[in-house]
C-alpha cells in the first residue's frame, strides 16, 4: 500500500471515530432524556444515569484494552463494537417499555426508601445502558491498537483519536440538544444513532478484510531517556493521576453547572450550550497536547505543572463569574434566542472552557508520560481511560450529594481546586517549585477566596434574606420584600410567597368548589405550600404533595407555615420528595383532585408536565368524577404554546373546563381542568353560590364579591378550531421543550407579548362568542341569570386591562356593565 493509500486510510478511520463520538453522544443525551421519563427529573435520578452510563464507559475500556494484545485484527473488532452497540442499543429501546410497564411494581416497592430506592433506580439504569456504553469503552483502546504501529507514538496518536473523537461528542451534543429532537422526534433521533453506528461497523468491517494480521512488538523501544528520578515507574501513580483528572474534572463540571443556573435562562438549549462547550474544551486541551507534544517533555515535573495550573484556573473562575454576571445578574436580558445563546457559548467558553482547556490537556499528556513502557497500546489506553472514566463516576456523586449539601458551591470549588493543587504541592522534587504552587494558593485564599462570593442575588435596600440552603436540588432562599416572604429557587425563580397569598389560595379553592365531596387531594409541586395548606379549610381526609426539591420541603415548613396552615405537621398530609409526574406513573393510589402547580413552560424538563402521556396518566389515577387541574402561568406563556398544551390536554381528556384563576391584567393565571366525562355543570355545585373577595379587577381600596361562576371562561374538546393546527406536545416529541425558549427570549427582545392584555381579553371573547353562556352546554341545566355571572366575570376583566392601560373610562364602563349583570346597580 503507497503512502498515499495509507494517509487516505487513516484519516478515513479517524472520521469513522469522529463519527463514532458523534453517535456517543447523542445516544448519551437520548437516554438520559428517556431515563427522566421513567425515573423523575430528581438530581438523583441524573446522578445515577450519568453514573450508570460512565460505569459502563469505564469497565468496557478496561476490559476491551486488556484483550487489544491478543487481536490480530482490532479494526475488525472495532467493527463488532460498533455492531454491538447497535445490538445494545435496541436491547435497551426494547428493555425500556419493559421497564416502563413494570415501573409502577417497582416504585410501590422502593417508593419512599430513599437511598435504597436511588439504588434501584442506578440498577435498572446500568442494565438498560451499560450494554451499550460497555462497547463504547472499548473502542478507543482497540482504534488505538490498530493505528499506533510504533510505542513512542502513543501520545501523538491517542491525544489525536481523543481529541477527535471527543471532537465528534460536540457535533453530536449539538445534534441532540439543538435540533434532532425538535425535528424528529427522540425515536427517530435514536434510529439516526444507531444507522450511524451500523455504518461505521459496516465501513471499518471493509477496511479491515484490506488488513495484513497485526505483528506484535515483544520489547517495544523507549525513544527518550530519562532518569529514575524524573519519572514515577510505578504505574499506580499514572492509574491515580487518571483517576483523580476523571474526578475533579467531572466534579467542577457539576460546580459550573451549578454556577451558571443562577444567572441563564436554564431550558434545554442553554443546558445544551453548557455541555457542547465543556466538550469542546475537552478536545481542545487534546488538541493542543497533540501540537505541543514534541515540545513537553514526559517528565513529572510538566505533569504537575498542568495539575497546578488546572488547580489555580478552577479557584479564579468563581471571580471571573461574579464579575462578569454584575453579581449574579440575569444573562442576556434582551436577546433573541439566537444572539443569546452566542452569548450563553461566549461567555461559558471564557469562564469554564478555558480551565476546562487545562484539565482537558491531564489525560493526553498522561499517555505521552507512558509512552516507555513496555505493553501493547491499547492496554494502555484501556487502562488509563478506564481509571479516568471511574474518576468520572464518582466525581458527580460526590459533588451533587457530599460536597454542596454540606459545603455549598463555593466552599466545594475551594476544595477542588486545593486537590489539584494538593498533588504539585507533594510531588514537585523542585523546592522552589512547590514553594511557588504553595505561595500560589495562600495568595489566592488570602486575596480571591471564592467563599466570601455571593450565592443569591438580594436588593439590599429593599429585600433581606432569611434562610439559604445549598443542596443537590439547587440553591434554595427565603426572602423578605415589604413584609412579605418568598421563595427563590436558583436565584431567579420565584416559588410563591405570602404576597401573592391569595392567588395561591385559589389554586385550592376554585378545584375545591368544583369537586365538593373530594376526600383525597394529590399536589403535584409544592412552592411555598400555601396553595396545599389551603385545603385543610376542607374536610379532607387524604393528601399527598410531591415537591422535586428537599430544599424547598425545608423553607416551606420553616417559614410558611403561618400562611399555609402548618400543613407540614397534619397527620392527613404526606409530603414526598420526589418528582410529580414520576409519583403519578408509579403510585397506585387514586385521588378525588389531582391539582398541578405554575410551572414555566420553558424550563428545561417542564415540557414532561404538559405531554399527553402525562396527562393520560394522571387521568388513570382520577377516581370516578374526579378532576384533573392544570394551573397555566399566562404571563410566562405565548399563544403558540398555550394552544399546544389545551390540545394535547384534549387528547387526553373528553372536555376541558377554562377557569381564570384572577382578574390581573398583567400577571394572570388560568385553571386547565380535565373531565372524565363531558357533561353539564351540576346546579348543586357550591361554586354556583360562593363568591370571593377579590380587590384585582377594581384596585380602589373596595372590595367586591365576585361570584365564583364569573371565573368560568368556557369549554375545549377534540376538533376546537382554535387549536386545530397546533401539533401534540408527547414524550417523543415534546415540541414545547424547543418552542417554548425561544417565545421567551422573544418576549425579552419585545417581538412577541404573553398571553395577557388584549391577547387575553380576545381570546376571552372568543370563546364565549364560539359558545355563549346562554347555550353552552357545561352550563345547560344552570338558570338563565346565573349565566350572566359569567359574562360578568369578562367585563371584571376588561376594567382590569383598562386600568392597566390608564384608561378609566373605559375601566369604569366595564365595571358598570360587570356589576349590572350580577344585579347590582350601584
Amino acid at each position: 500500500m503507497s503512502t498515499s493509500d495509507k494517509n487516505l486510510k487513516a484519516i478515513l478511520i479517524l472520521g469513522i471515530f469522529f463519527a463514532s463520538g458523534v453517535a456517543g453522544l447523542i445516544y448519551e443525551i437520548l437516554w438520559m432524556r428517556q431515563l427522566t421519563q421513567l425515573f423523575g427529573s430528581t438530581s438523583q435520578s441524573a446522578a445515577v444515569t450519568t453514573a450508570a452510563f460512565f460505569i459502563g464507559i469505564a469497565a468496557g475500556s478496561y476490559f476491551w484494552g486488556q484483550q487489544t494484545s491478543k487481536l490480530s485484527n482490532p479494526l475488525k473488532t472495532y467493527a463488532l463494537l460498533e455492531f454491538g452497540i447497535v445490538a445494545a442499543g435496541l436491547f435497551y429501546f426494547l428493555l425500556f417499555q419493559i421497564y416502563f410497564l413494570l415501573y409502577s411494581t417497582v416504585f410501590e416497592v422502593f417508593s419512599g426508601t430513599g437511598l435504597l430506592f436511588a439504588l434501584v433506580k442506578c440498577v435498572l439504569a446500568i442494565v438498560l445502558i451499560c450494554p451499550a456504553s460497555f462497547l463504547m469503552g472499548g473502542t478507543l483502546p482497540v482504534m488505538g491498537e490498530h493505528l499506533i504501529k510504533e510505542r513512542q507514538h502513543l501520545g501523538r496518536w491517542a491525544s489525536t483519536l481523543y481529541g477527535i473523537n471527543t471532537l465528534g461528542a460536540v457535533v453530536g451534543a449539538t445534534a441532540a440538544g439543538f435540533f434532532l429532537p425538535r425535528l424528529l422526534g427522540f425515536n427517530v433521533t435514536y434510529t439516526v444513532a444507531l444507522t450511524l453506528s451500523f455504518t461505521l461497523g459496516a465501513v471499518a468491517w471493509l477496511l479491515s478484510r484490506l488488513e495484513s494480521p497485526k505483528e506484535i512488538s515483544a520489547e517495544p523501544k523507549s525513544v527518550f531517556s530519562i532518569s529514575p528520578g524524573k519519572i514515577l515507574n510505578n504505574f499506580s501513580f499514572v492509574e491515580f493521576t487518571a483517576l483523580l483528572s476523571g474526578f475533579l474534572s467531572l466534579a467542577m463540571q457539576v460546580l459550573w453547572i451549578r454556577m451558571f443556573v443562577q444567572v441563564l435562562q436554564n431550558s434545554t438549549y442553554t443546558f445544551s450550550a453548557v455541555l457542547v462547550v465543556f466538550l469542546a474544551a475537552i478536545a481542545l486541551g487534546a488538541f493542543l497536547v497533540r501540537l505541543l507534544i514534541n515540545r513537553m517533555p514526559a517528565n513529572l515535573n510538566t505533569l504537575l505543572l498542568l495539575m497546578a495550573a488546572s488547580g489555580v484556573a478552577c479557584l479564579i473562575t468563581p471571580f471571573v463569574f461574579v464579575s462578569w454576571t454584575n453579581g449574579l445578574s440575569y444573562l442576556g436580558n434582551q436577546d433573541q434566542l439566537g444572539s443569546y445563546l452566542l452569548q450563553v457559548f461566549f461567555t461559558t467558553g471564557v469562564i469554564v472552557g478555558i480551565p476546562t482547556v487545562i484539565m482537558g490537556m491531564v489525560l493526553p499528556y498522561l499517555y505521552r508520560y507512558v509512552e516507555h513502557l513496555n505493553e501493547a497500546p491499547g492496554v494502555t489506553l484501556g487502562r488509563l481511560n478506564g481509571w479516568n472514566t471511574s474518576g468520572a463516576v464518582i466525581g458527580p456523586l460526590v459533588a451533587s450529594f457530599l460536597l454542596l449539601p454540606l459545603l455549598g458551591l463555593w466552599n466545594s470549588v475551594l476544595l477542588l481546586g486545593l486537590a489539584y493543587l494538593a498533588v504539585p504541592i507533594v510531588l514537585f522534587e523542585n523546592s522552589r517549585a512547590r514553594m511557588a504552587t504553595v505561595a500560589t494558593f495562600v495568595t489566592l485564599l488570602l486575596f480571591a477566596n471564592p467563599t466570601t462570593l455571593p450565592l443569591v442575588r438580594i436588593n439590599a435596600d429593599e429585600e433581606r434574606l432569611l434562610a439559604l440552603w445549598e443542596g443537590s436540588d439547587g440553591t434554595v432562599a427565603v426572602v423578605e420584600r415589604n413584609g412579605s416572604r418568598r421563595i427563590k429557587l436558583n436565584n431567579w425563580y420565584a416559588l410563591g410567597g405570602s404576597g401573592a397569598l391569595r392567588m395561591e389560595q385559589i389554586q385550592t379553592h376554585l378545584p375545591m368548589h368544583l369537586h365538593p365531596e373530594a376526600k383525597s387531594v394529590f399536589y403535584l409541586g409544592m412552592g411555598s405550600g400555601i396553595t396545599a395548606g389551603t385545603v385543610l379549610n376542607y374536610p379532607i381526609e387524604q393528601v399527598t404533595v410531591a415537591e422535586l426539591s428537599a430544599e424547598v420541603i425545608r423553607a416551606s415548613a420553616q417559614y410558611f407555615g403561618e400562611y399555609s396552615n402548618s400543613f407540614h405537621e397534619h397527620p392527613s398530609v404526606e409530603v414526598v420528595h420526589e418528582d410529580g409526574r414520576n409519583y403519578l406513573a408509579g403510585t397506585r393510589d387514586s385521588y378525588d383532585l389531582i391539582i398541578a402547580d405554575l410551572f414555566i413552560p420553558w424550563r428545561a424538563g417542564v415540557a414532561l408536565l404538559y405531554t399527553q402521556e402525562h396527562f393520560e396518566r394522571a387521568r388513570e389515577r382520577l377516581n370516578p368524577d374526579g378532576l384533573f387541574v392544570q394551573w397555566i402561568p399566562l404571563y410566562q406563556i405565548s399563544e403558540r404554546e398555550l394552544k399546544i398544551i389545551a390540545r394535547t390536554m384534549t387528547e387526553a381528556f373528553p372536555m376541558v373546563s377554562l377557569w381564570r384563576g384572577d382578574f390581573y391584567a398583567e400577571q394572570p393565571i388560568l385553571a386547565m381542568v380535565g373531565h372524565q366525562q363531558a357533561q353539564p355543570m351540576s346546579p348543586q355545585l357550591p361554586i354556583i353560590q360562593r363568591s370571593l373577595s377579590d380587590i384585582a379587577a377594581f384596585r380602589s381600596g373596595e372590595e367586591a364579591q365576585i361570584p365564583l361562576l364569573s371565573y368560568y371562561l368556557g369549554t375545549l374538546t377534540q376538533g376546537n378550531t382554535w387549536f386545530a393546527e397546533s401539533p401534540i406536545n408527547t414524550d417523543n416529541n415534546p415540541v414545547v421543550e424547543y418552542l417554548a425558549p425561544e417565545s421567551h427570549r422573544a418576549e425579552r427582545a419585545g417581538l412577541i407579548q404573553w398571553f395577557v392584555g388584549d391577547q387575553m381579553i380576545t381570546f376571552m371573547q372568543q370563546l364565549q362568542q364560539a359558545a355563549e353562556p346562554t347555550v353552552d352546554p357545561y352550563l345547560s341545566e344552570l338558570d338563565i341569570n346565573l349565566k350572566q355571572s359569567v359574562y360578568a366575570g369578562l367585563f371584571f376583566h376588561l376594567a382590569a386591562v383598562a386600568r392597566e392601560q390608564d384608561n378609566e373610562q373605559a375601566r369604569q364602563q366595564a365595571l358598570q356593565v360587570g356589576r349590572e349583570l350580577l344585579g347590582d346597580s350601584s
